[in-house]
């Protein structure tokens, strides 16, 4: 018998792992939100919650605190069904719209419109699509209402100092990387990040570039036979995962080696994912558990990603 706390901590792609959400009609522009910085041109740092595994942060929607997942994987920011009704949220169009998880079967959906205040951050008239996000928040045993997704993230720069448990946001025109920074080879297609990765020398694959995923690499199943995780005498073990199509039963493979952002990393366990039905799923995930001996800078709106080395975490010593 597999106890809650081991199952969680098996769990690979956490949170939403590649959210896609489409117009089931002609699509229709998605007008993008006003950012409103307190002190230009940047937040404080947010301090993220101790053990999380992703970047969650607080913020507040017509004045009632939630708790909010940072999610690259996202194409649109999304929030909780119920809590949408609870706060009478105004439907942002009548269109219904699909939202693809990984893995599992889509949802049909629409969106609403409201205001979003973070610490330090206003982000006026966006728009966010209505899921089950506190089914999703439950199976994970995390607390979240929301995901904020790619349509906010382009017009900021998300900076995560996961050593030493924080956040900020800056804006994209006056962000500088630190002299420090290696800049990972990232690319844009179709808005979304995507950058090569390596598994043992094989052939590169192009994968997301995830926050809303724990894991460091998950691979669809063509994906991961193509790099030879699944040829005979591999051992393969299972693993349970958590998207927005449900809670699915994978596979887990370690690679002897992958090659991810101009790192070179060994002995790397990957998730391997049966992608949901005609969904336009990627074809691997890069998640935050390649990011977590780093101070990582996304910037979307002008196609780059940063590692920066961490600094050592400062610890006050009690008074005698």
């Amino acid at each position: 018998m597999i106890s809650r706390r081991a199952l969680l901590s098996r769990l690979g792609l956490l949170a939403t792992g590649g959210t896609a959400l489409y117009l089931l009609r002609d699509r229709l522009p998605w007008p993008p939100p006003r950012i409103a910085f307190a002190a230009e041109p940047s937040t404080p740092w947010i301090a993220l919650p101790d053990e999380a595994r992703l970047i969650e942060i607080d913020g507040e929607v017509a004045g009632h605190p939630l708790r909010i997942v940072v999610d690259s994987g996202a194409q649109f920011s999304a929030i909780d069904a119920t809590l949408a009704q609870s706060l009478d949220l105004p439907k942002a169009m009548t269109l219904p719209m699909l939202a693809y998880g990984v893995s599992g079967q889509p949802s049909l959906t629409h969106t609403v419109r409201l205001d979003l205040g973070l610490q330090g951050l206003a982000v006026r008239g966006m728009r966010a699509a209505v899921l089950d996000i506190a089914g999703l928040s439950a199976a994970t045993g995390r607390s979240f209402q929301m995901l904020l997704g790619r349509d906010v993230l382009r017009e900021l720069v998300l900076e995560a100092d996961f050593p030493r448990g924080r956040v900020r946001f800056h804006r994209p025109s006056a962000y500088s990387p630190p002299p420090d920074a290696r800049q990972a080879a990232v690319r844009m297609v179709g808005g979304a990040p995507v950058t090569a990765v390596r598994i043992e020398g094989s052939a590169p694959v192009d994968v997301l570039v995830d926050t809303g995923a724990t894991g460091v690499l998950a691979l669809s199943v063509d994906a991961a036979r193509e790099a030879g995780l699944l040829a005979p005498g591999r051992r393969v073990e299972q693993a349970h995962s958590v998207s927005l199509g449900g809670q699915s039963l994978d596979r887990l493979v370690r690679a002897r080696t992958v090659e991810a952002a101009g790192l070179t990393l060994r002995g790397v366990d990957v998730q391997i994912y049966a992608p949901s039905a005609r969904g336009p799923i990627p074809r691997g995930l890069l998640g935050s558990g390649l990011f977590r001996r780093y101070r990582m800078a996304l910037d979307l709106d002008g196609g780059r990603l940063f590692l920066i080395p961490a600094t050592a975490r400062l610890v006050r010593e009690p008074r005698p």
